[in-house]
């Protein structure tokens, strides 16, 4: 049972993921907000004897939101106000963050602040008067470095206190200009004449007078206090001439005087600073001609390093798949079921099963790598170096990272696209994903280049494939971009300073999300194999996959489809199985044509032109069915998966045929 609830809410690259690692260790849970595909992140810890739940907020720099992060922060903290809140900042600069700590000081909920990185502050010479920020800002001030421990023990005996009550606190004073000081003074005070509320009656005042959702939330907890919400938008009306700015950006611009003047006091900054290791770093890691070669022999190294290790491990668990196989077939409890039973517990349910185990290690060493990057700071500057590229299609430079990995596997590309800023920027991104040429892809083109055409030519045509893959993201990013699917959002990210990443934070992240994955994942592709296991079985009696069978039925009834593609029948079959894992295409042509060798077979029944167009077919055509089940959990919408199957499908044909009819017209 818990006793406390603790949210940490703080601004990017503050070390707010680390501190909540350290408080929590393994113990945590992860899903999604309500409503939104915003990571929710959830731990526990025993504090004094009590169990304290500790909630991670998405990282924000405002409460008065302009990204799905910071409407996701606020709306929390407006609708269900935790018992405390740790505020963490940046003691290396911490301007950029006194903006939100004000706000969260002002809201009178209990807060402590951890002004985080102490070790790197002191490296650069900083001094920080740790009393003058507690008495201006009314809230207890801890010191600490979550990656080194140093002050953990401290915060969690405030936090402690805090949660007892045995704290006193008081909101801090923000000059406004003296109209609206005047305004939210007498607003505040018909606040408080209705009753104690869990918030400062000037914020309430304050969020009332901002109107919008944070007026809504603020009226569902306190409907009492609706004349008030009118009184404060009569107020907003008559003060409009007299700011020359809407209230939000009027209060923005007296937090930010507010925390420029609390850092002129209570910080020293060494007279002279030498480039330190960041500055130097950057000087060829963002250099205008190096920066961009630099990051993509990054990205290749990462490339290569992720699918060297995970190859060996993905035939391990094939091989293990294999052999759990044949041993349940040769067990005499599986052979005592019926023979249909047997085919969907051993030909549906485990290969359902062996699919999503063989992703696993690619996600495991993608998410590994992607911490090393993350952690390190060189992630922010290679958003940076691929954002003007990127907004020719209306998206930032960290979605050029998403679709880039998508050529090593779809599937941890597209939950890559979390670390987009905005909604809009993360779906239109996991629409472009699916077209690059995976390596369960790259697979398939392989082994039917190497039969359909010429040692010398083969490789330049999944040379062609690649480029085609690349032509068509292009394509889809600039259809896509009439549509809307969420505000866009200005491009903003902190440079951090590098660091050497951390072995706790970067195992935890993995782990973190291989659970994330099973949990969201695995029942949609057994629910998906089941299907295509129904279509290729049944009805009982027929040879799996036959012309009879419900799949055989289906690719004779698709033929005036496909044959315009110079697709025959059991090739339209076998695209069935794709759907499942692209590398099951082969092995289904292979059941069809009923022959143990099925190279010379495919050369006798596939010209060169017909294997050109079932290769683009395959390249384009709807993504696996684990794709599709990560695209629906990362975006919580079938409306946006369906999307992505039509978008596949038509496009796939059009190429198709362009080539098929194009080749034929040409004379091949």
């Amino acid at each position: 049972m818990t006793d406390y609830t603790v949210a940490v809410c703080a601004a990017p690259n503050t070390g707010k993921t680390t501190l909540f690692n350290r408080l929590t260790g393994a113990n945590q849970t992860v899903g999604n907000w309500p409503g939104v595909t915003v990571t929710k992140k959830t731990g526990h810890f025993r504090l004094n004897g009590h169990e304290v739940e500790l909630v991670d907020l998405p990282g924000a720099y405002s409460l008065t939101p302009t990204s799905i992060e910071e409407r996701v922060a606020r709306d929390y903290l407006l609708q269900s106000p935790p018992d405390a809140v740790i505020n963490i900042v940046d003691a290396g600069n911490l301007y950029r963050t006194l903006g939100l700590t004000l706000q969260l000081a002002m809201s009178g909920l209990p807060l402590v602040v951890a002004v985080n990185m102490m070790d790197e502050a002191r490296k650069q010479g900083i001094e920080i008067d740790f009393a003058a920020l507690q008495e201006h800002l009314g809230v207890p001030v801890v010191p600490i470095s979550a990656r080194t421990g140093e002050g953990i023990d401290e915060l969690k005996r405030i936090l402690r206190e805090v949660l007892e009550g045995r704290v006193k606190e008081h909101p801090p004073h923000i000059s406004f200009p003296p109209v609206l000081e005047e305004a939210v003074a007498e607003l505040a005070r018909k606040i408080e004449k209705r009753g104690p509320l869990e918030f400062d009656e000037t914020f309430v005042a304050l969020r009332l007078m901002e109107g919008g959702d944070a007026a809504q939330r603020i009226l569902r907890r306190h409907p009492e206090l609706a004349d008030v919400a009118e009184e404060a938008q009569q107020r907003v009306a008559a003060l409009a001439p007299a700011l020359h700015a809407d209230i939000p950006t009027t209060c923005a611009q007296c937090r930010f005087n507010a925390a420029r003047g609390l850092v002129q006091e209570a910080v020293r900054l060494p007279s002279r600073r030498s480039r330190d290791l960041s500055e130097k770093l950057d000087t060829v890691l963002m250099h205008r001609w190096l920066g961009l070669p630099v990051f993509l022999l990054i990205m290749w190294a990462m490339f290569q390093g992720v699918f060297a290790l995970g190859t060996p491990l993905q035939d391990a668990l094939a091989n293990g798949i294999a052999w759990l196989d044949g041993w349940l077939r040769a067990s005499g409890p599986i052979q005592g079921l019926p023979a249909i039973l047997q085919s969907l517990l051993l030909d549906g349910l485990l290969a359902g099963v062996g699919v999503v185990l063989s992703f696993l290690p690619i996600i495991v060493l993608f998410f590994f790598f992607l911490s090393l990057i993350e952690d390190s700071g060189y992630m922010a500057r290679a958003a940076f170096l691929m954002d003007r590229l990127m907004h020719a299609l209306r998206l930032d430079g960290k979605a050029f990272i998403s679709l880039l990995l998508g050529y090593g596997c779809n599937v941890p590309a597209v939950m890559g696209t979390r670390i987009l800023s905005s909604r809009h920027n993360r779906i239109l991104a996991m629409l472009m994903i699916p077209f690059s040429l995976c390596s369960a892809r790259l697979q398939v083109f392989l082994f039917l280049s190497a039969i359909l055409f010429a040692p010398g030519v083969a490789p330049w045509v999944v040379f062609g494939l690649y480029v085609l893959s690349f032509v068509v993201i292009v394509l889809v990013g600039l259809l896509l971009r009439p549509f809307h699917f969420g505000e866009p959002e200005p491009f903003i990210m902190e440079l951090p300073p590098y660091r050497l990443p951390l072995a706790r934070t970067v195992l935890l992240r993995a782990w973190t999300e291989i659970r994330a994955f099973i949990n969201r994942a695995a029942t949609l592709i057994v629910l998906g194999v089941i299907a295509i296991w129904i279509l290729t079985h049944l009805p009982p009696g027929v040879a799996p996959a036959s012309p009879e069978s419900l799949a055989g039925r289906i690719g004779h009834a698709l033929a005036p489809v496909f044959e315009p593609l110079g697709i025959h029948w059991a090739e339209t079959v076998s695209l069935f199985f794709g759907f499942i894992a692209k590398e099951i295409l082969i092995g289904s042509l292979a059941v069809i044509y009923g022959t143990g060798d099925l190279a010379q077979t495919i050369a006798a029944s596939i010209t060169p032109l017909e294997g050109l167009s079932l290769m683009v077919f395959t390249l384009i055509y709807t993504p696996c069915v684990a794709t599709l089940a990560t695209i629906r959990s990362e975006s919580a919408s079938w409306k946006i998966t369906l999307l992505s199957v039509a978008l596949g499908l038509v496009l796939a044909w059009i190429f198709s045929f362009l080539i098929y009819q194009g080749g034929r017209l040409l004379g091949f």
